[in-house]
């Protein structure tokens, strides 16, 4: 659960850069503004150093669900900022791991209070959305930013440092569809089998 979470640092941060004018710089906090304020589902693939994800992504204001494959089969990964939550379930088990989303943001060295600086960089085309390009100079992530008009963040490219050690990582959403998210996929099931952690006490 702890390494798909770094993983997918690079995207929490990238995501928080959210309502920054045209020909403005940005300085904001990495998740108060994290979430697009629509729904949306796309694929994504993402990597993190030498290590790789894709899936489909489900986004809901304050919910997210993340789903992928590995060796041990289908995993999915909700993030319910809404009610502090994060989750770790594997289907074909029923099993479950949930955490607080503080607690984990914490773990993840105070991902939450800290700030990105950057500037718009110009308007471009990516899988024929219109986006805007901002490049992120200061924070825990320095690279590049694609978002729509409508606040999706679309790719993420540069370098997240966690604990002092930098990794390069790239994260790309690709199939974009604005269609309303079903509440119920981002509900843990009741009758899957797991642990609370209570991690960092």
């Amino acid at each position: 659960m702890i390494r798909l979470f770094r993983l997918l640092l690079v995207l929490l941060i990238a995501l928080g850069v959210r309502a920054a004018s045209a020909q403005m710089s940005i300085a904001m906090n990495a998740l108060d503004l994290v979430d697009a304020k629509i729904d949306y589902q796309a694929d994504y693939a993402l990597t993190s150093g030498s290590q790789h994800f894709h899936g489909k992504v489900i986004h809901a204001p304050g919910r997210e669900r993340w789903e992928f494959l590995t060796g041990s089969g289908q995993q999915v990964l909700l993030l319910r900022r809404d009610i502090d939550e994060a989750a770790m379930l594997w289907p074909e088990r029923r099993w479950y791991m949930s955490t607080s989303f503080t607690m984990m943001s914490g773990l993840m060295g105070g991902l939450g209070t800290d700030l990105l600086h950057g500037r718009e960089a110009g308007l471009e085309k990516l899988n024929g959305e219109a986006v805007t390009r901002y490049h992120v100079d200061k924070g825990a992530f320095v690279g590049d930013l694609w978002r729509t008009s409508d606040g999706i963040l679309v790719k993420a490219a540069g370098v997240v440092t966690y604990q002092g050690s930098p990794t390069q990582g790239e994260l790309v959403l690709s199939n974009l569809h604005r269609v309303k998210a079903d509440p119920s996929l981002f509900v843990r099931p009741q009758d899957y089998f797991g642990i609370p952690l209570k991690l960092g006490k």
